[in-house]
């Protein structure tokens, strides 16, 4: 069975990284990695980058974060620092999806989950189905409304990853969250996309 990096939302904040600005020594390397392990793949996968790529854009994040510490000057977290450095990878993940070929298959293989995990199926198919929905609505609200609605940063440390004012921070996230609950309610919105 393949390692799944999906993991229930933790609904505890982040522990802040050691000191004020850059934290320093050995530890440094070592909070990258554990932030990024934290939440990365998740983010790139709401993000839209493709299960089978996932764990290399995982890594691509990390190891820019690694080869650019150097050059983290302090001015956000570095948390949103890392977040801003998703946003970039999971951008040319989805350039190169659109630009790659499809392999088309006759038939899809049938999932199929022990006796007991009908909640873990459940969960899977509300993923799946919002991710069909992130799908549908533009890069800038879809990057709004992950790092605000699955990720829990404040709208002001989403505008800050954007680089975007915070007005327009808040309207591509109203934007996006309007087009997802426009879908989940209707009856058929999360198996009939």
């Amino acid at each position: 069975m393949k390692e799944s990096w999906a993991r229930p939302l933790d609904p505890r904040p982040m522990p802040p990284p050691v000191g004020p600005g850059i934290p320093t020594g050995g530890d440094t390397t070592q909070t990258v990695a554990e932030l990024g392990a934290r939440f990365v793949p998740q983010t790139l996968r709401y993000l839209g980058v493709p299960e089978d790529v996932l764990l290399d854009a995982a890594q691509d994040v990390l190891v820019v974060a690694l080869r650019r510490l150097d050059n983290f000057e302090g001015r956000s977290t570095l948390k949103t620092w890392i977040y801003g450095i998703c946003i970039r990878i999971a951008q040319e993940h989805r350039r190169k999806r659109k630009n790659g070929r499809e392999i088309l298959v006759g038939d899809l293989p049938e999932v199929t989950a022990p006796p007991g995990q009908e909640s873990a199926v459940e969960k899977a198919e509300w993923r799946r189905a919002l991710g069909a929905v992130l799908d549908t609505i533009s890069d800038e609200q879809r990057e709004a409304f992950v790092l605000f609605e699955i990720q829990r940063l404040s709208m002001k440390e989403v505008a800050e990853v954007l680089g975007c004012a915070l007005p327009t921070a808040y309207f591509r996230h109203k934007a996006a969250r309007t087009r997802v609950l426009e879908v989940f309610r209707k009856p058929e919105g999360r198996g009939g996309q």
